[in-house]
């Protein structure tokens, strides 16, 4: 499958989450300061690294693909709320390790503070899934 299909299924599946609902899912950055109160907490994907290799003499290869997922949370109880959407956003993504049969494999490899003791109201957090698929040239 491709990379734009597996990551479109990463945000399908953050849309429908339901513990904690995300306010808003997008695939662009977030600049917290430009939401509504209401758009709390709110997340933005983005891939980064991609390591590749042959895994048959043909044009058969394997991608092992970092998905960031950016979590920003506001208002009071930060590091609860963080907590709150880091567990969400983990059980929702490892419930499929497949990711819809996009993917043969997803794990979460990492889990930081953006800046650690960020003043109020906001507060962030970065997720590094490490997603395994193979692709066709």
């Amino acid at each position: 499958m491709s990379r734009e299909s597996i990551v479109s299924q990463i945000e399908t599946k953050l849309k429908a989450m339901t513990s904690p609902t995300l306010k808003k899912v997008l695939r662009d950055p977030i600049i917290p300061e430009e939401l509504a109160k209401t758009a709390f907490p709110a997340v933005y994907i983005e891939t980064t690294d991609e390591e590749i290799e042959d895994i048959s003499l043909g044009s058969l290869r394997q991608g092992l693909m970092a998905v960031n997922i950016v979590c920003f949370v506001g208002g009071n109880n930060r590091d609860t709320q963080r907590n709150s959407v880091v567990q969400g956003i983990e059980t929702a993504l490892l419930a499929d390790r497949s990711v819809n049969n996009t993917a043969t494999h997803i794990a979460l490899t990492g889990v930081e503070s953006l800046q650690v003791g960020e003043s109020a109201p906001y507060a962030s957090v970065r997720m590094v899934f490490t997603v395994k698929h193979h692709y066709q040239l």
